[in-house]
């Protein structure tokens, strides 16, 4: 399973941080915790969404792990930060793909009153609110 997770550690890794000076330290199969700007830099580039504040919380904890010497637990909340920011960017990438479905709005049809109708919106007998485009009846 450790085999595994580090494969998809490293293919993650690469996708964050592509064309940054990282690229080496990408294709190789583990995250330092000397990337911890590049990822700042990648999460800031982020759509606000509940991924994207769950990598910056780990990323605030990999920066306490830092300042307190523990590369251990900074390369673990990195490796978390990797996850969600990877989980945003996609979402972003999706949302941007389809602008009009993220905004659909459904308009309908009203008939307005006429001689037989004068239930409907601008006729006499209609008491609801008043609708753009129908008349209203004094």
């Amino acid at each position: 399973m450790r085999v595994i997770s580090v494969a998809v550690t490293a293919t993650a890794a690469a996708f964050l941080f592509a064309g940054s000076p990282l690229t080496q330290a990408a294709t190789a199969p583990h995250i330092t915790c000397s990337q911890i700007p590049e990822a700042q830099h990648f999460v800031d580039g982020l759509h606000p969404g509940p991924n994207t504040s769950a990598a910056q919380q780990h990323l605030d904890a990999a920066k306490q792990a830092a300042s307190a010497g523990d590369e251990r637990h900074c390369v673990s909340e990195l490796g978390q930060v990797n996850h969600y920011a990877t989980r945003s960017a996609a979402a972003d990438k999706r949302a941007a793909a389809h602008p009009a479905s993220a905004h659909h709005t459904t308009h309908h049809r009203v008939l307005c009153a006429d001689a037989l109708h004068q239930n409907r919106p601008g006729g006499s007998d209609y008491h609801g609110p008043a609708v753009a485009g129908c008349p209203r009846v004094p």
